[in-house]
């Protein structure tokens, strides 16, 4: 069986935040939601419970529900004459399949859809788009609910409180499924952080030479691309890049020497005579490779088409009279273009004796500052290829193992983890403490000192915390907390305590989830999972942005496995309470 619900488009935006939708009076008495403009009289304000009914009663968007998202024992008819309309107090949380949306109009769906797309808060939309129609139904007679405000609900307290526990507890799984399924493997993680200590590198050694005439040669720096290239090719494959960073940090070395050589003009002349014979063995490798593609024959066809052009031109007064759209001269000029871009752009060998052609002519053109010139032509050269490849080892970091089995709920949420561990052990300590704890309101850096104090009372009653690696953990949230009031000038975490790790790294970074992942990317921290659990229970998932949760959306089988964790926190939740 369905319910039909008529709802506003502010509410469905709004039920996109929480995915879920609640009687009107919750948005304004809970502690998360209704951060978007609403356009209400203000009647609607009052109302304890959700209009269902059991026929759709038309109108411009109307919400269609799946029985099992019900506790039926709360339905209540309006009244005995009107045995299809009832009245549902509680919020009813949206599933993937169960639930629908009917529209009004294309025009209508298309607007919510296009509204959607500036507001981060609303994170869910894409992931039910798929469940949107439009059928057109004409209003039927309306319900008399005017009476409705008046009525009381002596529970509504306790599901709204249940809402805003169910909110945390969600944040806390989505922040913990996110950071496992982002968390690159060893090999991946490794080569990030090379590629970026490569990177830096050589960014600080083009700062040296500019201002110097000599530089501190890095030894290590051939042996590090090496390494980063077997990495690679375990990752992803084979790419002959690192062999073109070998051999321009190699010219970079010899350059660099010399730049700083007194008679410059002695190897003015040698050097000249050497690009010029260095110069004619790259065209000749760039002729014989166009000629083994084909590409000489391709470029005259289109340069006697260019020719013609110009010389239709001529004879009206222009210098090139273009052959219009259509025209078999313009669709093969066009296909020509695109043989010979394809080529050019896709051939690797072609592409490194182009841009060795040209860095030999900048320099023959070029007198003056010509090492400066060659040098910085060099590193923008580094900069581009190191770039390229950062890029590509990024995509890799999405894929990890999700295992959402190790989390359980009874009267608090927690992960199981042999009791002796030390790390889980403070872990769930803090994370229910974030869960519970009054001063857990407003995310500041002094509100999360507050709950650092609370948690690591409550660690230090601990028979665990009376152990070398609990001992560690109290030491290290204590010079935390004297570092954050100014008592001692630094502070220290320790190696090989990957959860701790994590934990310390939401204390140092907690008003974003980008600043906790790139804080433990530079740390080369791996366990993002915990502090992303951490950050998403302070906050609830209802201000979690899509930029957070889109990775997981777009993986249907993530998707599920949440969806049926979710459904089980919510009978478990909602039984306990």
């Amino acid at each position: 069986m369905q319910y039909y619900i008529e709802i506003s488009l502010w509410n469905l935006l709004e039920s996109f935040v929480t995915e879920s939708i609640s009687p009107f009076s919750f948005y304004s008495e809970r502690n998360f939601g209704n951060n978007l403009s609403r356009y209400l009289s203000g009647e609607k304000e009052k109302y304890n419970y959700l209009i269902l009914s059991s026929e759709d009663l038309g109108g411009d968007i109307s919400l269609i529900i799946d029985e099992s998202l019900i506790d039926a024992t709360c339905l209540k008819s309006i009244n005995k004459r009107l045995t299809t309309a009832f009245t549902y107090p509680k919020t009813i949380y949206y599933r993937k399949g169960f639930v629908k949306f009917r529209f009004e109009s294309p025009s209508l769906k298309d607007a919510i859809i296009a509204e959607s797309q500036i507001l981060l808060e609303v994170k869910c939309l894409d992931k039910y788009v798929p469940d949107f129609f439009v059928k057109s139904k004409k209003n039927k007679m309306k319900t008399d609910i005017s009476n409705l405000e008046d009525q009381l609900s002596f529970e509504r307290r306790a599901f709204i409180d249940f809402d805003e526990k169910f909110n945390k507890l969600k944040g806390a799984l989505i922040g913990y499924t996110r950071g496992q399924y982002t968390t690159s493997n060893d090999t991946t993680l490794k080569l990030q952080n090379n590629l970026r200590d490569i990177k830096n590198s050589f960014g600080g050694m083009n700062t040296q030479i500019m201002m110097s005439d000599f530089f501190d040669e890095d030894s290590d720096m051939s042996e590090r691309i090496k390494n980063c290239k077997e990495l690679y090719f375990k990752a992803v494959g084979m790419d002959n890049s690192f062999d073109v960073l070998l051999d321009q940090y190699e010219e970079v070395i010899k350059l660099v020497k010399m730049r700083s050589e007194e008679k410059r003009h002695l190897y003015s002349i040698r050097r000249k005579d050497d690009l010029l014979q260095e110069k004619t063995y790259v065209e000749n490798c760039v002729s014989q490779i166009e000629q083994s593609y084909n590409i000489v024959k391709v470029k005259k066809e289109l340069d006697d088409i260019k020719a013609l052009e110009k010389a239709n031109g001529e004879r009206i007064g222009k210098s090139r009279l273009y052959f219009k759209k259509d025209t078999v001269e313009y669709e093969r000029k066009q296909q020509l273009k695109s043989i010979i871009d394809e080529f050019e752009n896709g051939n690797a060998e072609y592409i490194h004796y182009k841009n060795r052609l040209f860095q030999i002519d900048q320099e023959l053109n070029d007198d003056s500052n010509k090492f400066d010139n060659i040098l910085s032509a060099i590193f923008t050269r580094i900069s581009d290829i190191l770039n390229v490849l950062i890029k590509k080892t990024s995509s890799l970091t999405n894929g990890g193992m999700v295992d959402l089995s190790n989390v359980s709920i009874s009267d608090s949420l927690y992960l199981t983890s042999n009791p002796n561990d030390s790390e889980i052990c403070y872990f769930n300590i803090l994370l229910n403490c974030i869960l519970n704890s009054t001063t857990a309101k407003q995310l500041s850096e002094h509100s999360v000192l507050l709950v650092l104090e609370e948690s690591a009372k409550l660690f230090k009653s601990m028979p665990v915390s009376k152990e070398d690696s609990g001992k560690m953990i109290l030491n290290t949230l204590r010079e935390y907390w004297s570092y954050k009031n100014l008592r001692v000038d630094t502070f220290t975490i320790p190696e090989g305590m990957p959860v701790l790790q994590s934990i310390m790294s939401f204390f140092v970074k907690p008003l974003g989830f980008e600043q906790i992942e790139r804080y433990m990317m530079i740390k080369k921290y791996t366990h993002k999972a915990y502090a992303f659990m951490l950050w998403g229970a302070w906050i609830g998932f209802a201000d979690i942005p899509k930029t957070f949760t889109n990775v997981l959306y777009q993986n249907d089988d993530i998707d599920s496995l949440i969806e049926k964790k979710l459904q089980t926190m919510i009978n478990q939740v909602d039984s306990n309470d």
